[in-house]
């Protein structure tokens, strides 16, 4: 693969996004379910996609490579400034609360990320 490691990592984020995009699409089409004289419709949307990634720095790669599964980088970029404290706390919240697979160094590279791109008090 040509480039370097950050140009085809972000490749690689991109076409799985758009492979994740093209599945759900295919799987919209509306299924029924009937029972008793009830009849439900599922109904689906697709969200919105960016191509925005986290500004290029320290520990970049950890975010990009964790995070941008979940959120993008435009709704955590214009989160409130926070101290590295509560950065910690949140990104406890997403591994313990929400299961993000995030190794315990990933998680202190996007914490010390963060902190030093937003931080707060």
């Amino acid at each position: 693969m040509v480039g370097s490691p950050d140009e085809r990592g972000r490749r690689q984020v991109a076409e799985t996004r758009a492979a994740a995009v093209a599945a759900a699409a295919e799987a919209a089409a509306p299924k029924t379910a009937s029972a008793d004289g009830v009849t439900l419709t599922s109904v689906s949307f697709t969200l919105p996609t960016s191509d925005r990634e986290y500004p290029a720095g320290p520990h970049a790669d950890a975010i990009n490579g964790n995070c941008l599964s979940c959120h993008s980088a435009g709704m955590v970029l214009t989160q409130p400034e926070l101290s590295r404290a509560e950065w910690q706390g949140e990104v406890n919240k997403m591994v313990k609360v929400y299961k993000a697979p995030v190794s315990p160094e990933d998680a202190a590279a996007v914490v010390e990320y963060l902190a030093q791109l937003k931080p707060g008090r």
